[in-house]
């Protein structure tokens, strides 16, 4: 193997072309903040319709499945406009760094944990918001430290305060205050990374 001494601007240069790599891919990420948040938001909203008609009905019997079903519905929708994203962006992207591998690896552990702890929730009869804000502050500070941009941090750190708030509310405005942790957490940061400079 061959050693190449390389000249101090030659170097800069490679670094001057990974900085520039690394926050064209982390813009990119904006679009998935932004379908994820618009999508749960929306998930959020109708789920509080959903709870504030049955509730006017006394059909409370029907809460859970629907809400599930509600929420099922929209991650569902998610994923499927995911897919197809992550095959339009790989399609073209020419450069990956570590720490998209990174990110990509802590958002599934996320899923994941939001899988589980849905699962765990239903088990033990308790209401999943704030145990879903919960690990959503800690994939979005994580993702938000690791890429260096402050309004993700601050996501991050909105969906821990929506989650101790959440575990004081258990009626239907529960999917109010979840609606509007979203917007802070994913769609604001979202915007911000989407209009961020090269």
């Amino acid at each position: 193997m061959e050693k190449h001494d390389l000249t101090p601007e030659q170097s800069l240069a490679i670094i001057s072309k990974s900085i520039a790599n690394f926050k064209m891919n982390y813009r990119e990420s904006a679009r998935f903040f932004l379908l994820w948040g618009w999508m749960l938001t929306f998930a959020s909203f109708s789920n509080f319709v959903i709870l504030r008609i049955l509730h006017t009905r006394e059909a409370y019997g029907l809460m859970g499945p629907l809400s599930l079903g509600n929420w099922g519905l929209f991650i569902l929708i998610g994923f499927v406009v995911q897919f197809f994203m992550n095959r339009q962006i790989n399609r073209n992207k020419k450069v990956y760094s570590h720490l998209d591998g990174y990110i990509r690896d802590l958002w599934i552990v996320a899923a994941v944990g939001f899988f589980v702890g849905t699962l765990v929730c239903v088990q033990l009869d308790i209401i999943p918001p704030p145990i879903m804000l919960l690990i959503a502050g800690i994939a979005t500070t994580a993702s938000g430290v690791m890429i260096k941009f402050r309004p993700v941090i601050l996501g991050g750190v909105a969906f821990f305060a929506f989650s101790i708030a959440t575990s004081f509310v258990n009626n239907e405005y529960i999917a109010l205050l979840t609606g509007l942790a979203i917007l802070c957490g994913y769609v604001i940061p979202g915007y911000y990374l989407k209009s961020a400079k090269q």
